[in-house]
């Protein structure tokens, strides 16, 4: 029997942050290739360990991370990840990821340059703009997935697909907060996640409407950077998802942050 894997399922890698040899955090993360340059995309608040709105630790004893170790997978076609540890910070301790050439931290998402070409003997990165369509018109309530690992690492390794839809007029981004909300529910390890829109292609047996084996068309819409904080957890759960040309301003500008 052939094992298969959605190749939406291959892009992301789970995400150990650490500080040395000590384990702060855990988070998502995905390769965004330009100019056969490759990127590990994640949010600034888990490259930081600091909270993008208000620069305050998010631990408490306030460690920040210096190293990642990312999961990724392998040529061996085996269905296991390989760790591989990131420096994210120089001998000086700055940072060596990218920020927003403009907005910084308030765009919460980063770049880290990875040294992995397309050949390279051991891992196989997947770059999710290597399998995306060209966009597609997003509208409010449409249905998205966040693919990311709210438990951490576990093995195999592979995202949980957690369905959402959005809750805020995507047109108005750009003159508002610059970030879309989603409907859904999340935990903390699914910070830096891609979010996908997908539709389906569909057969109609008598009144069952049957999806296709194969979808008709997937694409990337930003990244997920957690729920919207309020006072009280049982109140709505609205997540952040920064939208796609963030990455390429990010990459662009090419610029380090100065935290």
């Amino acid at each position: 029997m052939t094992t298969q894997i959605d190749r939406f399922s291959l892009v992301t890698a789970p995400l150990s942050l650490h500080y040395n040899d000590q384990h702060l955090s855990d988070a998502t993360g995905f390769i965004w290739q330009r100019n056969k340059q490759n990127y590990l995309i994640t949010n600034w608040h888990v490259a930081s360990g600091r909270n993008a709105r208000d620069g305050t630790s998010l631990q408490n004893h306030g460690g920040r991370p210096n190293i990642i170790c990312a999961r990724f997978n392998t040529r061996m076609q085996d269905f296991e990840k390989q760790e591989h540890f990131i420096r994210i910070r120089d001998e000086e301790d700055k940072p060596l990821w990218l920020a927003h050439p403009s907005r910084g931290r308030r765009i919460d998402v980063v770049a880290i340059p990875l040294p992995h070409a397309d050949n390279d003997p051991i891992f196989a990165l997947h770059p999710i703009n290597k399998y995306i369509a060209d966009q597609m018109t997003i509208r409010i309530a449409m249905e998205v997935f966040v693919l990311g690992y709210p438990f951490g690492p576990e093995p195999p390794g592979y995202p949980v697909w957690k369905r959402g839809s959005m809750a805020s007029e995507p047109d108005l981004a750009r003159i508002g907060t610059g970030y879309y909300l989603i409907d859904t529910a999340s935990r903390p390890g699914m910070s830096g996640s891609p979010v996908i829109r997908r539709i389906w292609n569909q057969r109609v047996d008598g009144d069952k409407v049957i999806p296709a084996p194969t979808p008709l068309r997937t694409e990337f819409i930003g990244v997920y950077s957690g729920r919207r904080h309020t006072k009280d957890k049982s109140d709505a759960q609205l997540g952040i998802v920064w939208p796609r040309h963030c990455i390429e301003e990010i990459i662009i500008g090419n610029k380090r942050d100065e935290d």
